[in-house]
């Protein structure tokens, strides 16, 4: 009876050690398990995190090329005018005002063309919309015509010798008259006819803005047309005050300035 109570109580002994072990491997087999999503997960966090990192990173680059894009300096609009118009002779220079960039709109082509020009704080494209609200302070028109005839006769020469002679100095004399309620003051220089418009009631005297004309005009070279015009209306005060036209064969080329030797700086630098 002893001995079988020894083997049973042995039996129990070994069935309990076998319970044990079997959960002892369970366990371990569960963490082991548990580890390996841990470290899986980790691991595809990281993925993640990189690949966010990427994306931040190159959004970055396209954020610092559109600002390097916007940034970009515009070519000062006479370069990007003679890009245009290579065939043409502009003027190079356009006085807009001390500290103002010179900006231009354009419409036409070659053979009949028309600019204008603005004086603003930064340089804009050619032709930019910003343009449509600002008031031009210059302008330049070139034009092919069927013959040299009808070139000259666009323009318009208005000479006139009669009335009161008038010294303006280097040997040149002009004509002064008066007509409905303005004087005009008339000269020629080769084969360009120069008038000077004062308006009376305001007390406008010619003589002194003639007289500045050909100062100017003794230091600097014009174009040598085959006819020319250069008119100036001291009575207006937009870009059309002075108008310097003059035929070269079919072609007429026309430059405008509210202000007069402006005007003619813009017609001598065609001539460099």
């Amino acid at each position: 009876m002893k001995k079988e109570v020894g083997l049973l109580m042995t039996l129990l002994t070994v069935g309990a050690l076998a319970a044990c072990s079997s959960g002892d491997t369970d366990e371990t087999q569960a963490s082991t398990s548990t580890s390996e999503q841990i470290s899986t997960q980790t691991s595809e966090s990281m993925t993640m995190s990189n690949t966010s990192t990427e994306m931040t990173s190159s959004t970055s680059d396209m954020d610092n090329e559109n600002e390097a894009s916007s940034g970009m300096d515009v070519a000062n609009v006479f370069d990007q005018l003679a890009e245009a118009f290579p065939n043409l002779t502009l003027p190079t220079k356009v006085p807009v005002g001390e500290g103002k960039i010179v900006n231009a709109a354009t419409d036409g082509d070659d053979s009949d063309l028309s600019i204008l020009y603005y004086g603003l704080d930064q340089q804009l494209a050619v032709n930019d919309k910003a343009l449509n609200n600002e008031t031009a302070m210059a302008g330049y028109k070139t034009k092919v015509y069927d013959s040299a005839e009808d070139a000259a006769a666009a323009v318009n020469v208005t000479a006139d010798e009669g009335g009161q002679e008038v010294d303006l100095g280097h040997g040149i004399t002009g004509h002064s008259q008066g007509a409905a309620g303005s004087t005009y003051l008339s000269w020629q220089e080769g084969n360009w006819s120069l008038t000077v418009r004062g308006v009376n009631q305001e007390e406008q005297d010619p003589t002194s803005q003639a007289k500045e004309v050909v100062e100017y005009l003794e230091e600097n070279m014009l174009p040598v047309p085959d006819v020319g015009q250069i008119t100036i209306d001291m009575g207006q005060d937009d870009y059309l005050a002075t108008t310097v036209v003059w035929q070269d064969d079919e072609r007429v080329y026309t430059v405008e300035h509210q202000e007069a030797i402006s005007a003619l700086e813009m017609a001598v630098s065609m001539n460099q």
